[in-house]
């Protein structure tokens, strides 16, 4: 079924409640967010909107980190279901996002195939996880795969689906965009600042100490990816994040070639830009390498630039053996991020235990969930609503 049609109903049902809302200010709590990545920018422009007196701080600068390294697809694929209806619930959102602030997803869905029985049965377990949905995938034929996207030269199929209702986005404008709407409705953006402390009286929070200086707060919420447990440290609160690094290839701009998510043989993962660049990878993480030993380990740079240069041409040149027509491309840069990523897989976010007035909402994929933990983060702290498809997903889950 085309995308529009799929998504038609659900987006009509739902287009009020998802649209930017226009609110009075009906509370002045003073609320700091620590990280101006896409999930605090979209926490802070929700708290904005309804009234909240929101400061957030970057220690470097908005979308400078996870961020701006994101593969940015946004997609509802995880064996979870639980998890599965939240990722589902944000993709809904960012449609009314899209046409509210101009975002610029490429909604182009996601093609994954596999050329052998060895990788058949993975691609066929990605597509069952969303039986069941309202979005179940459609089964590709050869015949079918080369009508849907001519440009691929895909080479033996042994198993393909296509999903009509995954998109990809610049995760940097998006961030921008929130951003921008936030400050509309008063929030301050102050980078680079850096949080070095928290003030408490008789057990609730006053302030924060950052390198700019003191900010009177009533709330926090801690949404700076890798940093973190740095900060939680400083409320008592202990949290290991699982080690992370992910490489991007970036390239030149090349003609018009797929608006899809393309996940292909090998593990080659790629889409093209709004921007008409392409952007791949081969592996989740830095193989097990010698020269690769250090990143692996914590959160540092390539140690030199012919290794990158070496890594961003190796996985150009996977993706042109796909994409013929972008034979042209040359290298342009590679991003080396770090995903914010809880051990158990899954978000984090509500209260700190023992410390109520200190939010964490911190996350992989949170490209995809930015819309829904800005607009459910609000309610639990404004609205005093305790969202119940937030609970299995609560910090405390890691102090039993």
């Amino acid at each position: 079924m085309h995308r529009r049609k799929l998504l038609k109903g659900i987006v009509g049902i739902t287009a009020g409640a998802l649209a930017l809302p226009v609110i009075a200010r009906r509370s002045h709590l003073k609320v700091g967010i620590v990280g101006g990545g896409i999930v605090g920018a979209s926490i802070a422009m929700r708290l904005a909107e309804a009234g909240a007196n929101v400061v957030l701080f970057d220690k470097a600068a908005p979308a400078s980190g996870a961020t701006r390294n994101s593969f940015a697809w946004l997609n509802a694929f995880v064996d979870d279901q639980h998890y599965r209806a939240l990722r589902l619930r944000s993709l809904v959102a960012y449609h009314a996002l899209d046409a509210s602030l101009g975002l610029g997803i490429v909604w182009g869905g996601y093609l994954n195939w596999a050329r052998d029985a060895t990788e058949a049965p993975i691609v066929r377990a990605n597509a069952a996880q969303l039986e069941g949905t309202q979005f179940p995938v459609r089964s590709l034929s050869a015949g079918e795969f080369a009508g849907l996207a001519p440009p691929i030269e895909p080479g033996p199929i042994a198993a393909a689906f296509f999903s009509s209702i995954d998109g990809h986005l610049d995760p940097v404008w998006a961030t921008e965009c929130f951003l921008k709407r936030a400050r509309q409705y008063g929030a301050r953006v102050i980078h680079p600042c850096e949080l070095q402390g928290l003030r408490f009286r008789q057990g609730r929070l006053t302030a924060a100490s950052t390198s700019t200086g003191e900010i009177a707060l009533e709330r926090l919420v801690v949404a700076a990816g890798v940093d973190t447990p740095r900060i939680l440290a400083m409320a008592g609160f202990e949290l290991r994040l699982r080690h992370a690094p992910g490489l991007l290839m970036h390239s030149t701009p090349v003609s018009l070639l797929t608006r899809c998510v393309c996940d292909a043989p090998g593990n080659v993962t790629f889409k093209q830009m709004a921007n008409s660049t392409l952007v791949g990878t081969d592996s989740p993480e830095p193989p097990d390498l010698p020269a690769h030993a250090v990143i692996r380990d914590h959160a540092i740079d390539f140690p030199d630039e012919p290794l990158r240069a070496w890594h961003g041409t190796r996985v150009l040149d996977k993706v042109k053996a796909f994409l013929p027509g972008a034979r042209a491309a040359s290298l342009d840069h590679v991003t080396l991020g770090f995903r914010p990523m809880p051990t158990d897989g899954f978000p984090i976010v509500g209260a700190v235990p023992g410390v109520a007035d200190i939010y964490v909402a911190v996350t992989h994929s949170g490209v995809t969930l930015a819309p829904v933990l800005g607009e459910d983060v609000r309610r639990e702290l404004l609205d005093e609503q305790r969202i119940d498809e937030l609970e299995p997903y609560r910090p405390d889950r890691f102090t039993i």
